[in-house]
């Protein structure tokens, strides 16, 4: 989650839902830090294989 200095909250998220608070406490929604960083961790490492195909295949191979 996002911790805003300004507001000191550090319940903030993204409002997915159009509920209208930003306060992820009032929407219910609960993620551990450990969940957030595999979602990062999983995603580098898709961005990475994409990249490593992108290297095999060469254009001339279409």
């Amino acid at each position: 989650m996002l911790y805003s200095l300004q507001e000191k909250n550090p319940h903030l998220g993204i409002d997915c839902n159009n509920v209208g608070t930003n306060d992820m406490k009032e929407q219910n929604v609960f993620e551990t830090l450990i969940g957030k960083q595999q979602q990062i961790f999983l995603a580098t490492q898709v961005v990475k294989m994409i990249l490593k195909i992108d290297d095999v295949i060469t254009p001339s191979a279409f």
